[in-house]
């Protein structure tokens, strides 16, 4: 598996992660707003760390903005996609 592939699956794994913590946060706290930033400031965060862990790639792949679109729009996807159906399954 490719680097790139890897950095692009975990991206999708941290979705379902972070969909199944925002149902669970949306249950104890009455606004979502709380949710959405928490996935937002998770792929930044995220974004920014997983070049040096999953890649160890290169200074100059680093500079390019690949690494961190890679996977946005499917990692925004399935954190909705998940946050629906666990807060569902919760409620």
């Amino acid at each position: 598996m490719k680097p790139e592939d890897k950095l692009y699956w975990s991206k999708v794994f941290l979705g379902i992660f972070i969909g199944f913590l925002s149902a669970f946060l949306r249950l104890h706290e009455p606004t979502s707003i709380i949710a959405i930033m928490v996935a937002i400031v998770v792929y930044v965060v995220y974004s920014i760390l997983s070049p040096f862990v999953i890649l160890r790639a290169q200074r100059s792949y680093l500079k390019t903005r690949k690494p961190y679109i890679t996977g946005l729009a499917t990692y925004f996807l399935v954190w909705l996609v998940s946050w629906i159906l666990f807060y569902n399954i919760l409620l």
